[in-house]
């Protein structure tokens, strides 16, 4: 039984029934400013652009392309039990999900959060259960899951602002799920707080297949001293290629790596001082490349085959930083900016390095060269709490 709703989610629960013409424009910027397909826009309204596979079917939401990689192990284990409709708001959420290859996990813009869009979604789809992950919850279509009787689980709650901001609210939405799971402790004991059972603890970022077929470069380029910045940000950018700029004067036939969070518009910020080649153009780099962009996703953990060292963004600015999982998996000298604060029990089990200024990463880059590389950190999602919670879960629905 869920409490009585706060009067903001009650007006927000009656807009959503009104004013259509409004929630139509909404949905088409968002579309637009994500550069996605034009005949992909009905999505967003609830207008399903392929047909449903028989038998089960899961409705998994994730936001964009971290949601996307912190679920991508679970979803393939539970795509052994049934089709996948995986939503995202964002493209490049989108391109995450193809990048994981498998007929049986599809992918569809996330409906608008009206009746009309989540009724049309929900009826094509008939999902057995719905999952969403990380920290969406939006009221409509929860409220219309709960109506319809599908099952609802919240997967690895993460720190939110918007918990400690509006908690009634929060509570109230937390109210709807059936089955929740908390990312750390802390976060568990924060729902706890808000009289949410937390079925476990657990980084699902830790659970993902590691990659043994690296990126087909020349064995020249291969063995170059090479450096990965992953998951970078716009405001990284500086420090990171100033970093570069003394690794050169230091060993000149020094190649950088970076994986933008964010791919769009990388050929106007590379700096052409390093000839930089782009993964999308079909080329490995040349002799006198000293910056290579991956501009597609789904290639990291090649990537990390590459290198023993890889700084992760995110974290200079503001961001909390991003998972130092992928990296740990391959085996790699960890380097990272200080504030981890969305990672920090990941970070406190891995060996890691905190840098600050162009120079002291160009030192930790340096001493990593000169080290063997570490062991992999290695952990199969099979057996793990979430995968077991979610497949009961589904069994209960029968």
């Amino acid at each position: 039984m869920t409490p009585r709703r706060p009067l903001l989610l009650q007006a927000y629960l009656g807009l959503s029934r009104m004013l259509p013409s409004l929630w139509h424009g909404l949905a088409k910027q968002i579309h637009r400013h994500q550069a996605a397909k034009r005949d992909r826009f009905r999505e967003r309204l609830g207008h399903s652009s392929i047909p449903r596979p028989s038998g089960r079917v899961i409705w998994v939401h994730a936001e964009s392309v971290g949601e996307v990689s912190t679920v991508a192990s679970l979803l393939h284990d539970i795509a052994e039990h049934g089709h996948i409709v995986i939503t995202t708001t964002t493209q490049s959420g989108a391109e995450r999900v193809e990048s994981l290859g498998s007929e049986r996990i599809l992918h569809q813009f996330k409906p608008a959060d009206t009746p009309v869009a989540i009724g049309r979604f929900l009826d094509h789809w008939r999902p057995r259960a719905a999952v969403f992950v990380e920290s969406d919850m939006p009221p409509v279509a929860l409220s219309i899951l709960r109506q319809r009787g599908i099952a609802r689980a919240l997967l690895a709650a993460r720190p939110s602002g918007t918990r400690r901001r509006a908690p009634k609210i929060a509570a109230a939405l937390l109210a709807e799920f059936d089955l929740v799971t908390a990312s750390s402790q802390s976060v568990a004991d924060e729902l706890e707080g808000l009289k949410v059972k937390v079925h476990h603890v657990e980084d699902l970022k830790a659970y993902q297949s590691a990659v043994t077929e690296p990126l087909p470069w020349s064995e020249a380029q291969r063995t170059r001293p090479i450096w990965l910045a992953v998951s970078a940000h716009p405001e990284e950018y500086d420090l990171l290629f100033a970093a570069h700029d003394h690794l050169q004067a230091r060993e000149p036939t020094a190649l950088m790596v970076i994986a933008p969070r964010h791919p769009v518009s990388s050929r106007a910020w590379a700096p052409k001082r390093f000839a930089p080649v782009f993964f999308s153009d079909g080329h490995q780099p040349k002799d006198d490349t000293g910056l290579f962009v991956m501009d597609a996703f789904g290639h990291v953990p090649q990537l990390h085959l590459l290198s023993h060292v890889s700084f992760i963004g995110g974290s200079l600015g503001k961001r909390g930083g991003h998972s130092p999982w992928e990296a740990a998996r391959a085996g790699s000298y960890i380097l990272t900016g200080p504030d981890i604060a969305n990672n920090a029990p990941a970070y406190n089990g891995l060996a890691h390095e905190i840098i600050t200024t162009p120079n002291a990463l160009a030192d930790a880059v340096c001493k990593a060269w000169a080290a063997p590389r570490p062991a992999p950190i290695l952990r199969s999602a099979k057996n793990s709490q979430t995968t077991r919670a979610v497949l009961d879960m589904l069994q209960a629905q029968c």
